[in-house]
């Protein structure tokens, strides 16, 4: 049934930014992730397997040739928009990503995203 009678229920969301950390394979990702649901209350975020490969690494390959790529992790966070700047400080800091074989962060837009809450009593994956 359609038109103008027929009430279409909203969906309730927000504007979110995607924070994404790719990292050494060595355990920090669940640090990360524990420290976000712990000190800024995060729940919305996972880690991934990936493989990486730096183009600047220090490593001798044959000319026009990368690296061999080496098995990490992505970590990717949504945060509500206002908060982004905050959350991606707080995420720079944890991982200190200046360092050699350290991590990559940056953020992108997420245009939509519902928020959600975890209900009472779930224990703590980390």
């Amino acid at each position: 049934m359609s038109g103008p009678d027929v009430q279409i229920p909203t969906v309730p969301g927000e504007a979110c930014k995607l924070i994404t950390i790719v990292m050494p394979d060595d355990g920090s990702d669940l640090q990360i992730l524990k420290a976000l649901r712990d000190n800024k209350n995060i729940i919305r975020a996972d880690s991934t397997s990936c493989y990486a490969s730096s183009a600047l690494a220090d490593k001798k390959t044959r000319p026009g040739k990368l690296p061999e790529p080496i098995l990490a992790r992505m970590v990717e966070v949504l945060v509500p928009h206002a908060d982004a700047d905050e959350i991606f400080r707080f995420v720079c800091d944890q991982t200190d990503p200046g360092q050699p074989e350290g991590a990559v962060v940056y953020q992108t837009d997420a245009p939509f995203c519902t928020p959600y809450e975890l209900p009472e009593g779930v224990p703590d994956e980390t």
